[in-house]
């Protein structure tokens, strides 16, 4: 009897032990869980923001509530980028020139409507040092600026970037980023269109303890946070922060 006894106090102890530990490691757990796949949401959104921001700059300052249409142009857009040649030196800053002005005498030369025009503008970029010629008579550039297009994946998105993926939600077995624009008015007037995109915790979290999550959204819904992650705020310019910035 005394046998039966000690095997049960011992079944009980491990079982203490058991709860204490789980009651211990059970929040710790979903911490770093929760870690994984929020940091995993938050860099998904910052590559939308990413998106977005160059489609705004792109398209007359408007950002766009369709993901298809991000999508595609993160796969086909281009990124305009400034290829310098040379610098204005002190001697052509003295005497007035601007990176402006010299690409304008550059325009005037190629537009002239007759070649004495032209010979003269040429004449005076060769005089000013932005232009030299061989003994062929070839013309080679010493100042130049000119606008070359790259594409975005491999400019501000990494070689091999899967743009398919900024609709899913990660950890979320399918789920899609929600996503709308609208605008707002600063105080001093001015007018100006903005973009949020967000995703709920319960989108990404399935499968974590679930009444660890109930508090997360309900501390949330009582603090009038949204119960989730978000980029930019449709309703109120806010520079396309992340709720977790």
């Amino acid at each position: 009897m005394k046998k039966v006894i000690n095997i049960l106090l011992a079944l009980c102890i491990v079982g203490l032990v058991y709860i204490v530990y789980g009651s211990i490691m059970g929040p710790i757990k979903f911490q770093e869980e929760k870690s994984v796949r929020d940091e995993a949401v938050k860099n998904r959104l910052i590559d939308i923001r990413t998106a977005q921001v160059e489609f705004y700059n792109q398209h007359d300052n408007r950002y766009t509530a369709d993901m298809d249409s991000l999508i595609e142009f993160v796969k086909t857009g281009k990124l305009p980028t400034i290829a310098k040649v040379g610098e204005l030196n002190d001697y052509q800053l003295d005497e007035g020139w601007t990176e402006s002005k010299v690409l304008a005498l550059y325009d005037e030369a190629r537009n002239a409507k007759n070649q004495r025009i032209a010979d003269e503008k040429w004449k005076e970029a060769i005089d000013n040092g932005f232009v030299a010629k061989d003994a062929r008579g070839n013309m080679h550039f010493l100042f130049s600026r000119d606008t070359v297009w790259t594409d975005l994946i491999g400019s501000i998105f990494p070689e091999g970037f899967n743009a398919d993926s900024l609709r899913y939600v990660p950890f979320g077995n399918g789920a899609e980023f929600e996503m709308e624009v609208g605008c707002d008015t600063t105080k001093s007037g001015t007018f100006m269109h903005l973009f949020e995109a967000r995703t709920l915790f319960e989108k990404y979290y399935d499968g974590l303890d679930k009444q660890e999550v109930f508090n997360l959204i309900e501390e949330r819904e009582q603090l009038g946070r949204y119960p989730g992650m978000k980029v930019g705020d449709a309703v109120s310019g806010n520079n396309n922060a992340g709720n977790w910035e």
